[in-house]
């Protein structure tokens, strides 16, 4: 498990699932790249006087792959010692596996996310939860798990606190995470599962044009062909579920639930850039720290708000923070707060590509347990708009 947290430049990818290009690919582990330089596998003895080995001692988590290669290409010329070449494949191997490994689980992850919160939602039995109450154990989780990590890395919580300046900033992003979650349960309570996963890749158009007013880059020709395929896919899923829709209250529900996708997707996209504004700032917290106070602070702010709110509080106190829980109630949360760990392995040993495209089959995959477990009906119209969709989310990944 440590060795899947081990500290490295990370982009907010990990978070919110940006399309970014984070090179992280290609690290290489400080222990299998010493046993690179071992002769025909025999046992690497420490010479202190040996300028090689001092070079392969460095600190290893600021270079990248090219760099390992370099160092050992420049320590054969001057010892005339010959690599293991199996160690070098075995650790690329390695990777990669690890990267498929993850993508698969996160493919599951997002299809099982979306299915088992809206049967939360809608089966009888099932649906008596306080959504607002599942979303801070949501955060309450991935809060648990970010300081787990932190303590594992440096051996201490004090660094997340230390600078009073950065804890401040980091409260905006919070509060917009905490009301993208909230949107999402509400959307979802008002949409068909298969139709909320479609339409909620409007994230990606969001993050893409708020990246460009704040970071002043362009994203070139065949993202921007992406981004309009995108929105003319989710134009067509809206148009086959208004067909459907039997009276005017269904029709005003579905208005609705595309409403609060469309602004969950907005504090996703704002929450997305400036959570990266704050990771390219000056400011030498890890990226586990920033979740920890991401976390922290949506916890503190739901606890507050579920206080505040007279409905809620009432709720609470008549039936305590728990009822209505069931079983799948704490596997979606346990699903929904462990997502974003999930993404972190992800655009480790693998990269946004990896990512995007198990987005996309999580699109796939949501659709046809719909089917199973709502007994929805997917016309050629959704079909053909999903496809759109699936096909704009990874070509736009592909296009970086």
């Amino acid at each position: 498990l440590g060795s899947l947290f081990r500290p490295t430049p990370i982009l907010s990818s990990i978070r919110v699932g940006a399309a970014m290009d984070p090179a992280i690919f290609g690290k290489v582990d400080p222990e299998e790249v010493r046993g690179l330089t071992s002769t025909n596998g025999a046992s690497q003895d420490s010479d202190e006087d040996d300028l090689g080995d001092v070079e392969l001692a460095k600190p290893w988590q600021d270079e990248g792959a090219d760099e390992v290669v370099r160092r050992r290409a420049m320590h054969e010329s001057t010892s005339g010692e010959k690599p293991v070449a199996h160690n070098t494949l075995h650790s690329v191997a390695r990777h990669q596996f690890i990267a498929l490994l993850s993508a698969a689980f996160l493919v599951v992850q997002n299809s099982s996310a979306v299915l088992i919160l809206r049967y939360t939602m809608v089966q009888p039995g099932e649906n008596s939860y306080l959504i607002q109450t599942a979303v801070v154990m949501g955060e309450l989780l991935k809060t648990v798990c970010s300081f787990a990590i932190v303590l594992y890395q440096e051996g201490t919580l004090a660094g997340i606190v230390a600078d009073k300046s950065e804890l401040v900033k980091t409260s905006v992003p919070a509060l917009l995470y905490l009301l993208q979650n909230n949107l999402q349960y509400l959307a979802i309570q008002r949409l068909p599962a298969s139709t909320f996963q479609v339409a909620y890749q409007m994230k990606l158009l969001t993050t893409a044009l708020l990246w460009v007013i704040v970071f002043k880059t362009g994203l070139g020709c065949k993202r921007w062909v992406a981004l309009a395929s995108l929105v003319f896919g989710i134009g067509v899923v809206r148009s086959d579920e208004a067909s459907k829709a039997s009276s005017e209250a269904f029709a005003s529900h579905l208005t609705t639930g595309f409403l609060c996708t469309a602004a969950a997707c907005c504090t996703s996209g704002l929450a997305g850039v400036y959570f990266e504004v704050l990771l390219k700032g000056k400011s030498r917290l890890t990226l586990w720290q920033r979740n920890g106070q991401l976390g922290a602070y949506s916890v503190v702010i739901g606890l507050l708000n579920i206080a505040l709110s007279p409905s809620q509080r009432s709720h609470v106190l008549a039936y305590g923070f728990f009822h209505g829980y069931t079983t799948l109630t704490l596997i979606s949360v346990a699903i929904q707060g462990g997502g974003g760990l999930l993404i972190g392995v992800v655009m480790k040993y693998g990269n946004v590509i990896y990512k995007d495209l198990a987005t996309a089959l999580g699109v796939v995959v949501s659709c046809i347990g719909s089917v199973y477990i709502f007994h929805e009906e997917l016309r050629l119209t959704f079909v053909v708009g999903a496809g759109i969709v699936v096909t704009a989310v990874y070509s736009y990944s592909k296009a970086g």
